[in-house]
């Protein structure tokens, strides 16, 4: 029977892109090959492949005979990366409106209320769960739309995108607009209303732009 665990380098590949999405290795960041190697208990061959898919996204900057570092985040990258998430996130809210499964909708209510129930909490890293929440509420909908092209270029997107929003948002978003958001969302797809899904989608991502753009300036 064949095994679906993922290949070694994809998971050194997924933890080492979170730890630098998510503000554990900041911009210019050495990584040295030996103490991962050592970390992650390999070779130097599953790591360089993990590497080279960090370097293709942008998220590593590799020098030969130096090394590899965290990259610095490209803002005009970063600009032309949130004009095609606006539009994709768009025709993700679309698709799925007309697409989706009664037990992916069950999944969206379980995130709000989670969220819900976030916002009465305290705590230091609460934001930062809340904007995880927020990720899987797209990742529901990316699948929902059953259109496999287009979940891997937005997941893509998204880690590509979150770094930013990791540097820059902090405490600035709050808590109420974000849920509120998704429960609208959440309505227009139970109501199959594909036009207002995708208007609400593209919004929820532009609010977002707009809080980074203000906190840059």
């Amino acid at each position: 029977m064949a095994s679906d665990q993922k290949p070694l380098h994809n998971k050194i590949f997924e933890t080492l892109r979170d730890r630098i999405v998510y503000g554990e290795y900041p911009p210019g960041t050495v990584l040295p090959e030996k103490d991962l190697c050592e970390e992650f208990g390999v070779s130097r061959t599953p790591l360089r492949e993990a590497i080279l898919k960090l370097e293709d996204m942008a998220l590593v900057s590799v020098i030969p005979r130096y090394g590899t570092s965290v990259a610095a985040v490209d803002m005009n990258e970063m600009r032309c990366a949130f004009e095609l998430k606006t539009q994709l996130e768009g025709l993700v809210g679309q698709l799925a409106a007309q697409r989706i499964k009664p037990e992916a909708l069950n999944e969206l209510d379980g995130v709000i209320e989670e969220a819900t129930r976030l916002q009465k909490e305290e705590g230091k890293n609460r934001h930062f769960r809340l904007l995880e929440i927020e990720a899987r509420f797209h990742e529901i909908l990316r699948k929902a739309a059953e259109n496999p092209i287009l979940q891997e270029f937005l997941e893509n997107l998204h880690y590509r995108c979150g770094r930013l929003w990791s540097l820059s948002l902090s405490e600035t978003i709050p808590d109420e607009d974000m849920i509120d958001q998704m429960k609208k969302v959440s309505i227009a797809l139970k109501e199959g209303d594909s036009k207002a899904a995708r208007e609400l989608m593209e919004s929820h991502v532009q609010y977002f732009v707009d809080k980074i753009k203000m906190q840059l300036l």
